[in-house]
């Protein structure tokens, strides 16, 4: 299989069947895309947010067309390696978890090394990369970076998405037409400010075509368990969705009937929160042991 390399100029502001792909790829190929931090690090010298461009922040690198890759089938995204080379924190007036606590905008560039960021001397934490926005062109009409996220991806912000997991997406146009970016040099899960250690870098990506396989949401494999993805207007509904879409894993794909499902759902799985651009739950589904 052929390997790839887009570059960080080589990017989109939205997800949108309209946009021409920078790269076309059959099944199975590998491509490392590049991501930037220059919205960042002019916000750190001083210029605001509207003149910098919000669209800016959450650039995506591609769209990558991918070959015999249709509606009805999923694209499996494996991660196999993410690397940054820069990171900030940034912290908004009125903006995320903690904007309320600030009345003036504070960036600070995050030294990466040794394996740990440090944001101070005195105090560091592991470096722990991962994808923040990923996602295909939805049927009709164009899908955000930030928010919301979306059954054919977006800005899910999930913490899982880190080298070794490999993601599933609802196909919803000819060539999905894949795109990628706002990596984070680490997070906490559900990403609590609203902001990670938002960073600069690459993700090096092997995707292939899983034909047939029809999904409603996105799906993820970590280790030995599958993560069935809900979203909704609310928390609740979000969950109520990943449950479900756990339970249509357990009796359709399994096998189980349907009382088996629901007691091995009940016993075995776990929920876990997804970013804030969306309420997103996820029913972490272990293999049978």
């Amino acid at each position: 299989m052929a390997t790839y390399q887009l570059k960080q100029d080589q990017r989109a502001f939205s997800f949108d069947r309209t946009i021409p792909p920078v790269l076309r790829i059959v099944s199975g190929d590998t491509v490392t895309f590049e991501t930037g931090d220059v919205a960042y690090e002019r916000l750190s010298k001083g210029e605001a947010v509207e003149a910098i461009g919000l669209e800016n922040f959450n650039a995506v690198t591609g769209p990558v067309y991918v070959e015999d890759a249709e509606p009805g089938d999923a694209l499996k995204v494996e991660i196999l390696d993410v690397q940054v080379r820069r990171a900030w924190s940034v912290w908004l007036p009125q903006f995320g978890g903690l904007g309320a606590q600030t009345d003036a905008t504070r960036v600070k560039e995050i030294a990466l090394r040794n394996g740990r960021a440090y944001i101070s001397d005195s105090l560091s934490v592991p470096i722990r990369t991962m994808i923040g926005c990923i996602g295909v062109a939805p049927a009709e009409g164009a899908g955000s970076t930030f928010m919301p996220a979306y059954p054919f991806g977006g800005n899910m912000d999930l913490r899982e998405m880190e080298a070794g997991t490999t993601l599933y997406l609802p196909i919803q146009v000819p060539g999905a037409l894949l795109a990628m970016g706002d990596l984070h040099a680490a997070m906490g899960v559900a990403e609590p400010t609203w902001v990670s250690l938002e960073a600069a870098g690459q993700a090096t990506l092997r995707v292939s075509v899983a034909k047939g396989m029809a999904l409603t949401y996105p799906r993820l494999r970590v280790g030995s368990s599958t993560y069935c993805i809900g979203m909704g207007d609310t928390l609740a509904a979000a969950h109520q969705v990943a449950l479900d879409e756990a339970y249509k894993l357990l009796t359709a794909e399994w096998g189980l009937d349907s009382f088996d499902a629901y007691a091995y759902a009940s016993a075995a799985i776990d929920m876990r929160l997804g970013g804030p651009a969306t309420a997103i739950v996820m029913a972490v589904v272990p293999d049978r042991t």
